[in-house]
């Protein structure tokens, strides 16, 4: 179908053209004092059409793909064509030399049945009930997510990638007399027997229990760990920073560092869209460019932007495969791990935080200055055991001075489908704000 389209384009006097179609699968229920409170599917099918037509660049985008007349949108095009009087070229990519191969077998959550996923989530409702110290479950959710991406176009391209998961959490509240807190720990699946119900309650109420009878903490410099959600949202927050993007438009402090040592030696950050432990696997980016393993910091060095066709082009340097929904993002984005475990990390410090909550990432955070400061909670250090939680308290330093003040990094990672990936984080001498 999609090469008969673009047959047809090119006979009615365009250039290039191509197609980007995606199919997108998704199922979620929600449970709720041992009941199913919701639960919905979908399944959409989306095209982009991007084409040039008298070296102007044109794009269209449509759904329902079955009722719709390819032909008079391709008609459209060439009347928006007419009608620029701005030209922006148009990149279609021709195809990278050779593609990675995604070697794993995608499970089919639809071969389970639904009454198996309401037992699995009515299961971890009860068990999390069952701690003394939780006043209700305010949510249990599962969910489950395929994807399918295909791009085709006139210059031979034929690509075509898909991906499958799912995950589930129970939001637990728990109750110490006048302190209430909500804790909750999301599971990600790459087939359903990665459910561990009891594993699942066990961390959810130790996540909970923690946060009970926070007390206190007096203002000053402390040596901070962030816990491996903690500092991956981190990462992800400021991996701007390191896209050609950032770099054209002068909204990066690196644009002229490359090469230059930005981190302790130990600092290794990299994007590796292909990696073993990946959620899901990524071929190629959205123009077509294949991807590959990319150090943004090897070493403490910064190695160099991630890019797209049009920063590429830009700079004049080879695309990274990083082109996604029309912008720059890394594809798998994680520090890696050191040798360290999580006790190891913290037995050396005498008087700590243990972060484990941070709020307004967006708000408090300035990328291009490195600057943050964010409402945290986590727990007390001591004599390099963590101890009572910490409440009201709010971290701040500078991102690039951070990295240069990374004291230690464990290898308690796991790589997660949301932003980045990160092991727990032992940083030196950041400000705690708390009591005065």
């Amino acid at each position: 179908m999609y090469k008969k389209w673009i047959e047809l384009g090119l006979n009615k006097g365009f250039t290039d053209i191509e197609i980007y179609a995606t199919r997108n699968k998704n199922f979620s229920l929600s449970v709720y004092q041992q009941k199913v409170d919701s639960y919905e599917k979908s399944d959409v099918e989306v095209v982009k059409v991007k084409a040039i037509y008298d070296g102007k660049a044109v794009n269209a985008k449509f759904e329902n793909l079955s009722t719709t007349n390819f032909e008079s949108i391709l008609d459209r095009l060439i009347e928006n064509a007419k009608a620029l009087t701005v030209t922006e070229p148009a990149l279609i990519f021709e195809g990278s030399k050779e593609y990675p191969k995604v070697d794993e077998e995608l499970f089919d959550f639809d071969t389970v049945d639904n009454s198996e996923k309401i037992e699995l989530l009515m299961a971890l409702e009860e068990g999390v009930l069952a701690c003394s110290e939780v006043a209700q479950v305010q949510s249990t959710q599962y969910s489950e997510t395929y994807s399918q991406t295909v791009i085709v176009n006139s210059k031979g391209l034929n690509l075509k990638k898909q991906s499958s998961y799912a995950m589930a959490y129970a939001m637990g509240v728990f109750q110490r007399g006048e302190d209430i807190k909500t804790a909750y720990d999301i599971k990600i699946a790459k087939k359903f027997s990665d459910f561990n119900v009891d594993e699942m309650i066990k961390n959810t109420i130790q996540k909970g229990v923690d946060k009970l009878g926070g007390l206190s903490l007096k203002s000053g410099q402390y040596p901070v760990v962030f816990s491996k959600e903690m500092f991956a949202q981190i990462l992800s927050v400021f991996s701007s920073i390191f896209t050609g993007e950032a770099a054209y438009r002068n909204l990066t402090a690196l644009k002229d560092k490359v090469g230059e040592k930005i981190a302790v030696e130990s600092f290794n950050l990299i994007d590796d869209p292909m990696h073993k432990d990946a959620v899901f696997k990524t071929p190629f980016d959205d123009e077509g460019v294949a991807t590959k393993r990319n150090y943004l910091i090897e070493k403490g060095v910064f190695k160099g932007f991630i890019h797209n066709l049009k920063t590429a082009s830009i700079f004049n340097v080879e695309p990274t495969g990083n082109g996604f929904s029309g912008s720059i993002a890394p594809a798998n984005l994680y520090l890696e791990p050191g040798t360290k475990s999580f006790d190891e990390l913290i037995k050396d410090i005498k008087e700590g935080v243990f972060i484990t909550d941070l709020v307004g990432l967006h708000a408090g955070v300035k990328t291009v200055s490195g600057e943050f400061s964010l409402q945290a909670g986590g727990r007390i250090i001591k004599d390099g055991k963590l101890d009572h939680a910490v409440k009201m308290i709010v971290v701040s330093g500078n991102y690039f001075n951070m990295l240069n003040n990374v004291v230690g990094i464990a290898n308690d990672i796991e790589f997660s489908v949301f932003g980045a990936s990160s092991p727990s984080v032992h940083v030196d001498g950041l400000m705690i704000g708390g009591e005065a």
